[in-house]
């Protein structure tokens, strides 16, 4: 913006202040004075696509762009629009014009890498990725999308290289910690700390159900199956007291809703909660690490169901205590973890690249005796499919010993 005139001042103060209406009528007055003024023409573009008039907004951004293309903000401006209307193609386009005039703008690397993910140009949106980290290397969410692109094309050993210069610029985020031993197999923890699982899947909560569904999961339902078997059909006179410990955005809900007496949900996402909320099938819902909220009751129930929550327990021995801490005697205890297919006899667990973790079935089976439960069922089953392979899992079913 070279040299703008007071009442354009006025109205950007105006527009960031959130007086809208005052802004606007400023930015008209100039362009009824200057039909073509840039500047003018941008931010009142910006006014009108906030207004949710986006056509409006996207035609004043190229009327501004018309009159001064070399504007990178403007063009930045255009991209975010036609990426908020649907248009990947489009925003690449405009972003690629950012990256081209200010090269040294890591905003327009990432940005225009988001579009190419979405057209499924992958090789391009990597390098775009690469060049955002070297602009900013501390931009946590670029390892985040990089490490996605890498995991999913199989590139184990650069997905390593890439966490581990995560680690080295932010060693305080929990993400680049847990990925990086996931990765490289190094200082792995037992498990995933409360930190990282209340990132992750708050960070996932709005898109959660729609990614399962693409990923054909089908835990819950297998989970439902599973008390069908053990508890025999749902009656009015047979109600329990039932927990869903990692309840999550509530799939497990709908399907546990009439064996319930009471149905409680425990998660440590707030953001995954607030979907479970909206499903109205709980009578409460909790936000804390399941395991101190098990043993803060117990015995509460008569039934833990915790579907695809305990992959990230690589030890299951505190959760599998708190499990028998609240449930009453004779209580049950259902839960999927994934399989760990290739271990020697006397492995536990592994963590994957993709961050969760592996169980041997011998340990699980250990683990639960020491907790004082009886094994009523372990049965293998696909939990979902990820990167067009089954991943192989184990439904189990316990009885907490009288």
């Amino acid at each position: 913006m070279n040299s703008p005139d007071p009442m354009l001042l006025k109205a950007i103060a105006a527009h960031q202040s959130g007086r809208t209406s005052e802004a606007k009528v400023m930015y008209q007055r100039i362009l009824r004075r200057r039909p073509h003024d840039a500047d003018a023409l941008n931010f009142l573009g910006m006014l009108e696509f906030q207004a949710g008039q986006h056509a409006r907004g996207i035609e004043l951004l190229q009327k501004s762009l018309q009159s001064l293309p070399s504007n990178p903000h403007a063009w930045m401006n255009l991209g975010n629009m036609l990426m908020g209307t649907g248009d990947p193609e489009g925003g690449a386009r405009a972003y690629e014009q950012v990256t081209g005039l200010a090269p040294e703008m890591w905003q327009g690397w990432f940005n225009r890498a988001t579009c190419l993910r979405r057209l499924r140009r992958l090789e391009d949106a990597i390098e775009c990725l690469k060049t955002a980290i070297s602009l900013k290397p501390d931009h946590d969410l670029a390892y985040e999308k990089l490490g996605m692109i890498l995991y999913r094309a199989g590139e184990t050993r650069k997905l390593a290289e890439l966490y581990a210069d995560w680690v080295k610029y932010n060693p305080d985020n929990p993400t680049a910690r847990h990925m990086y031993a996931a990765a490289a197999g190094e200082a792995v923890p037992d498990r995933a700390s409360d930190e990282y699982v209340r990132a992750t899947f708050d960070s996932f909560a709005d898109d959660f159900d729609e990614n399962l569904l693409e990923l054909g999961y089908r835990a819950p339902q297998l989970l439902a199956e599973a008390l069908e078997r053990h508890l025999g059909p749902v009656t009015d006179t047979a109600r329990l007291d039932i927990l869903d410990a990692g309840a999550g955005t509530g799939l497990c809900g709908p399907l546990l809703r009439n064996r319930s007496r009471t149905l409680v949900g425990v998660d440590l996402s707030s953001g995954m909660l607030d979907k479970a909320r909206a499903r109205r099938s709980y009578d409460e819902l909790a936000v804390m690490e399941l395991t101190a909220f098990m043993l803060s009751r117990p015995a509460s129930f008569d039934v833990v169901l915790s579907a695809d929550t305990l992959c990230y327990f690589g030890a299951l021995d505190e959760a599998l205590s708190g499990a028998a801490r609240c449930l009453r005697p004779g209580g049950l205890l259902a839960f999927t973890v994934e399989r760990w297919e290739d271990a020697d006899a006397t492995a536990r667990f592994s963590m994957g690249a993709h961050g969760r973790y592996l169980h041997t079935q011998s340990y699980v089976e250990s683990a639960l005796l020491h907790a004082g439960f009886a094994s009523g069922e372990i049965s293998p089953a696909v939990l979902r499919v990820e990167l067009g392979t089954d991943v192989n899992g184990m439904v189990v079913v316990a009885r907490r010993k009288a």
